[in-house]
């Protein structure tokens, strides 16, 4: 069985991964990162690139040049901090990613798709649950599951999984900036910091 995990180089996808592979020990895994074109991509692909060779897992970037027109209508916001240039936030909106993960699996002829979304998304996406609704039954249609196997799971917990297996947290990649360092102030860098600070799992806060 062709199992697809879109893999985003983030904390929750990672633990996902690691979570099918190490604990599940499921077969016919492949990744996928979509590369939106945002300022994090080369840092989010080279962390999607470590998790999964750690585990041998073939990993594949699909670029989404619709995202890279610079239309005002479809653009993500930029973001300003104290004393530092203004930068673009990444588009990790689960409900604009989960539509080309769909794309990709009918393409692909995979049976499962798996999508790292956790408790804490519902929460700050409060149209997600309906869309994913309606993306499960374009799956279905297509003889397609969708496997949300963290919904459940809050911030800390997924930290907390991810410790326990042994995911290499320090590899991954939340922060909407670009560049060697995370900016520390976006949402994803905060939600991460809180994560890690209730967990005893020594990682870089990124």
């Amino acid at each position: 069985m062709k199992r697809l995990v879109m893999l985003s180089g983030g904390v929750d996808s990672s633990v996902l991964l690691y979570k099918l592979k190490k604990q599940e020990r499921l077969e016919g895994l492949v990744a996928v990162y979509l590369d939106l074109g945002t300022p994090p991509a080369e840092r989010e692909w080279r962390a999607a690139e470590k998790v999964a060779s750690r585990l041998g897992v073939a990993v594949y970037r699909n670029r989404v040049p619709h995202f890279e027109l610079g239309d005002r209508l479809f653009s993500p916001p930029e973001l300003a901090f104290p004393g530092r240039e203004p930068i673009q936030a990444g588009w990790t909106d689960p409900c604009t990613l989960v539509a080309f993960m769909g794309s990709l699996a009918a393409k692909m002829g995979v049976e499962e798709v798996y999508l790292g979304v956790i408790k804490d998304d519902f929460a700050s996406h409060p149209r997600l649950e309906a869309y994913l609704a309606l993306v499960r039954e374009f799956l279905e249609f297509n003889q397609v599951q969708l496997k949300m196997p963290l919904a459940g799971l809050t911030k800390q917990q997924v930290v907390a999984l991810g410790h326990e297996l042994g995911v290499p947290l320090e590899e991954t990649w939340s922060c909407v900036a670009s560049g060697e360092a995370p900016c520390g102030v976006c949402a994803p860098c905060l939600a991460r910091e809180e994560a890690f600070a209730h967990v005893d799992a020594k990682a870089l806060v990124r």
